[in-house]
């Protein structure tokens, strides 16, 4: 009986070590859920560009996914906290919105880390980050491109217009380097493009969109920057309707809006999926940025533009060129978006 105490005691000496060692992020099965407001996360733009990411995560790494997506807008504390309880290693947030309740849940379950996506977290936490996208680096050069397809389909009096939605740093951060596009474009070309617009106070009235959208066309506008959900959605089928163009964000929507898809030069692509998929390796690998920030970029392919498509034959290879200048410029720090980063 000795030797046997003496046995068992030995063995759990040895099990000790791997016990001890084995935290919480070297477990085989990492569990990650994604929060969202909306209706579906198979939205084809958005929501769903993020969890292809986090699918291809589950492909790669082996997590085991969670989708939470709710229309409400009163319980986003509550829903994270359901994760922290249930001991979820990762919690990724999608949205400005959710920026007040990921600061709180991060306080309320240190042993749990949180992801804000699309915008930068008030608050600095050691269990928390953020996921931005440098969106001016693509909308810049779309702004120029624009500019020369409006010149080249109305010689007299070319313009372009968008259709903001809520008028906050995520919309301004597309909006502003766009104008600014066209400004190179004016310059470096001797034209004068005209330039007009208006923020809605809404993503999610489609309706609303394409009336402003009409209001623009017309003004002159012959390319239509859509900047926003449902609203800058509406913007761009409206303006398709019309006979003119278009420019998408967030995805590319020449497949996220079909009915559009005629219309659209480009997108303005946040690559949600290639950010998403970078932080869960990241913190797989035992390298979550706590307290800072993933910044999705021209560089890191964060941040694209979409293919032309049904356009590529008609855009010359000189506006090409530029562009592939102006992007080229927008890396090395020689050309300026005119972007301050400030939301």
């Amino acid at each position: 009986m000795k030797n046997l105490k003496i046995a068992v005691l030995f063995l759990v000496i040895a099990i000790l070590p791997v016990i001890t060692s084995c935290d919480k992020k070297g477990e085989s099965v990492t569990r990650v859920a994604m929060l969202a407001q909306g209706i579906t996360f198979d939205d084809q733009a958005f929501l769903q560009s993020c969890k292809t990411g986090l699918e291809q995560s589950k492909t790669d790494f082996g997590v085991e996914c969670q989708y939470d997506v709710d229309t409400t807008t009163t319980n986003y504390l509550k829903r994270l906290e359901y994760y922290g309880e249930q001991n979820f290693d990762l919690v990724i947030a999608v949205g400005y919105m959710w920026n007040d309740a990921v600061v709180q849940a991060a306080k309320e379950f240190p042993d749990t880390d949180f992801v804000l996506v699309d915008a930068e977290l008030s608050e600095k936490q050691s269990n928390s980050m953020s996921i931005l996208f440098e969106v001016d680096e693509v909308s810049y050069p779309l702004g120029y491109l624009s500019a020369w397809w409006a010149l080249t389909h109305s010689s007299a009096n070319p313009a372009v217009g968008y259709v903001g939605a809520l008028e906050i740093g995520q919309t301004r951060q597309l909006v502003e380097p766009y104008l600014r596009g066209v400004d190179r474009f004016n310059q470096d070309y001797q034209k004068s493009v005209a330039q007009y617009g208006k923020y809605t106070g809404t993503f999610i009235d489609s309706c609303l969109g394409g009336q402003v959208a009409d209001s623009l066309i017309n003004l002159g506008a012959n390319v239509v920057f859509g900047v926003g959900g449902q609203t800058g959605n509406g913007a761009l089928i409206r303006a398709g309707e019309r006979g003119k163009w278009g420019i998408g964000v967030d995805v590319d929507q020449s497949v996220s809006i079909p009915e559009a898809s005629e219309a659209l030069l480009s997108s303005a692509m946040k690559r949600l999926d290639n950010a998403i998929y970078a932080v869960v390796k990241a913190y797989k690998e035992n390298h979550f940025s706590g307290g800072g920030i993933y910044s999705g970029n021209l560089s890191n392919n964060g941040v694209q533009m979409a293919p032309y498509h049904n356009f590529e034959l008609q855009i010359p290879d000189s506006i090409k060129t530029a562009i592939a200048n102006i992007k080229a410029g927008i890396i090395d720090g020689s050309i300026f978006t005119g972007w301050a980063g400030t939301f």
